[in-house]
């Protein structure tokens, strides 16, 4: 019998750590901290993952902490998040808020931040309900105030909506159509075309890369926004969303800012 019992508390050990493992892995397109400033721009399900990924399964009925108050943004930036706002308690609001997202993501309805719904906020589960539609609000403080970083803001804003070729926006847009559209949001007029744009910009190196500068692929025919951290946003192909990708995802050709 010992034997018995020994196996099974080793197979629940395994099972609780692979459970937790799965739980906590980064996710991919999710935002890093320091580009978590970005967030105050409107629903965004990046933003929402990057929430998710702290909070845990401390954020229970009744109590008051960090890691309710991150679920509590994670599902504003959803939509369903407690018209309250974050305020870090996990009362009825919270619970019912929560209730409404495991009932959009098809899981069990209890209310209770478990596994299914922890997993499905940190991979973004069900993102196409979550695509901001309002234009970003940008910081007033200095460093967010350049152009770049204005544009940078831009683009967070459009994660999720469609490709679609010859698309300059609002809903939908293809990759030039996207880098114009940023640009144009700072007050900024550039060519619309790729090609055109990498050849008539004043180029940069790839060392000197900042928020907001034109990233060139292949041989000119695909762009994407540089966001920082080695990230770039893009829209890339049809049936592919706008989404945070690494910046060497792609064979790099040229980079180019439109303006300082």
């Amino acid at each position: 019998m010992s034997k018995i019992r020994n196996a099974i508390v080793a197979a629940a050990a395994i099972a609780t750590a692979a459970t937790s493992s799965l739980v906590a892995a980064p996710q991919a397109n999710a935002m890093t901290t320091s580009e978590a400033k970005y967030c105050s721009g409107g629903p965004n399900i990046y933003c929402s993952m990057y929430y998710a990924r702290g909070t845990n399964y401390a954020a229970k009925y009744g109590t008051t902490n960090s890691a309710v108050r991150n679920l509590q943004k994670a599902l504003i930036e959803v939509r369903l998040g407690p018209s309250s706002g974050a305020t870090g308690y996990f009362g009825s609001q919270t619970k019912a808020q929560l209730i409404k997202y495991q009932a959009s993501r098809k899981l069990r309805q209890t209310g209770v931040l478990d596994y299914s719904t922890l997993y499905a906020l940190r991979v973004g589960a069900g993102q196409k309900v979550a695509v901001a539609t309002t234009t970003p609000r940008v910081s007033t403080s200095s460093t967010s105030t350049t152009r770049g970083a204005r544009v940078v803001n831009f683009a967070y804003a459009q994660l999720g909506k469609p490709y679609v070729y010859g698309a300059t926006g609002p809903s939908s847009y293809d990759c030039s159509g996207l880098t114009q559209a940023a640009w144009k949001s700072v007050g900024v007029s550039i060519p619309r075309v790729s090609n055109s744009q990498l050849s008539s910009l004043p180029s940069v190196s790839k060392s000197t890369l900042r928020p907001g500068d034109i990233v060139g692929y292949y041989s000119g025919s695909h762009v994407g926004i540089y966001v920082g951290n080695g990230y770039i946003i893009h829209a890339s192909r049809p049936g592919q969303p706008i989404k945070k990708v690494a910046l060497n995802t792609m064979p790099y050709m040229k980079a180019v800012r439109p303006a300082s």
